[in-house]
């Protein structure tokens, strides 16, 4: 995988080369036919729209006295039952290149230039692909693409708050009762009462151990009460006062948990990527469909809304491909190609409130032409395959 991740972005390249003597670059596909293997390989770039996907994850459990909320303690926002829901709280929309498999060429290094000029003219990766005519530190670790990544931190954080769901439930739930039994005894004429009483464990009611809670609750507040307003007259310095509080508080939120229920949020990212193609321009492109009740889905899963993404050109290189379509005839021998990149909007779309649009530079959208054979110095932008600098000598 590291192999093939280095491979890519290697292929990414800056390239800056001195030529002190003719050279011919070919462009290669399955039709061309070699004429010599003096020479060496690169390609252009293409740009990949990559679409981060942001997915709250709602998991949400109903309090074990929540159907008492209402009548003991007058709330009325409450969980109602267990549920699971998600929903798209951001879409990134970010651009990265690789190389494209319709731009390879071959440069053919003529007689003219001596071995030692070839052997030092251009940096070549471990696969053979032009980086440039010094070599440089490039980041061979950076991942692509991220699937279904969970916020760890946050997922951790949640497993101990799953942990600890509605503790106070688990209180005591049985209590003592004590019945009396009167048993009357006949001696000859006298009549003789004898009283026995029955001890036994009896499960509390649902509305008995809600009843318990609330009570609770609103012991807890007094002490609250008590405690800031200083009806105990001891002077407590501010440090415990805080700590005593703050423990009243949480205890507070614990009993009201088994009223309101309590909901558990998960942060998910889904990223998909797509390459842009000439053909499918100002068309909505279908890339995931999502359902509340389970989040993202594959296309051919029935149920959810289908996201889809578009692609706009700006035609910023309109003129540039108009020019070079009236242009003389191209000569045989040739330098290197390079990239004209066209601007474009990409929009991702879910409905009508819940979109994200963007602009960027798409390579393959743009122009492909090819500097002089002659001499010159170059440089390119790795990401489109554009010429970043230009010296003619």
């Amino acid at each position: 995988m590291k192999k093939s991740i280095a491979t890519a972005i290697l292929l990414q390249f800056i390239l800056a080369c001195a030529i002190f003597g003719q050279i011919n670059v070919l462009r290669i596909d399955n039709n061309a036919a070699p004429q010599t293997t003096d020479g060496v390989f690169y390609s252009l770039p293409r740009t990949v729209v990559k679409i981060d996907v942001k997915i709250d994850r709602i998991e949400n459990y109903k309090g074990p006295y929540a159907d008492f909320a209402l009548r003991f303690l007058g709330l009325k926002n409450v969980v109602p039952s267990n549920s699971i829901d998600y929903r798209i709280s951001d879409i990134i929309i970010t651009t990265y290149p690789e190389p494209d498999p319709d731009q390879y060429y071959f440069v053919e290094l003529g007689d003219k230039i001596s071995k030692g000029e070839k052997a030092g003219m251009l940096s070549l990766s471990d696969a053979g692909v032009i980086i440039g005519t010094i070599p440089a530190d490039i980041d061979t670790t950076r991942n692509m693409v991220r699937l279904a990544k969970t916020d760890e931190s946050r997922a951790d954080a949640d497993k101990d708050a799953f942990g600890e769901l509605f503790k106070y439930s688990a209180d005591v739930s049985v209590f003592e009762k004590v019945d009396t039994i009167i048993r009357k005894i006949n001696i000859d004429t006298m009549t003789v009462e004898r009283q026995y009483y029955k001890r036994t464990m009896v499960e509390k009611s649902p509305e008995q151990k809600a009843k318990e809670a609330a009570d609770y609750i609103s012991k807890i507040k007094d002490n609250r009460f008590n405690l800031i307003s200083g009806t105990q007259e001891v002077n407590y310095n501010k440090e415990t006062l805080e700590y005593m509080d703050d423990q009243l508080n949480r205890m507070e939120k614990e009993y009201l948990k088994l009223f309101t229920g309590i909901s558990i949020h998960k942060n998910l990212t889904f990223s998909y990527k797509y390459i842009p193609v000439p053909n499918q321009i100002n068309t909505e492109i279908p890339i995931f469909k999502f359902l509340k009740s389970k989040g993202v889905i594959d296309l051919d899963e029935q149920g959810g809304k289908v996201v889809t993404i578009k692609i706009q050109r700006v035609g910023n290189t309109n003129t540039v491909a108009n020019y070079l379509k009236k242009a003389e005839k191209k000569s045989k021998v040739q330098g290197f190609s390079y990239r004209i990149p066209e601007l474009a909007r990409v929009s991702v779309k879910l409905d009508e409130n819940t979109q994200e649009e963007t602009q960027c530079l798409v390579s393959q959208l743009g122009v492909v032409t090819n500097l002089p054979a002659s001499k010159w110095k170059v440089m390119f932008h790795k990401e489109t395959g554009g010429i970043k600098g230009l010296e003619v000598q």
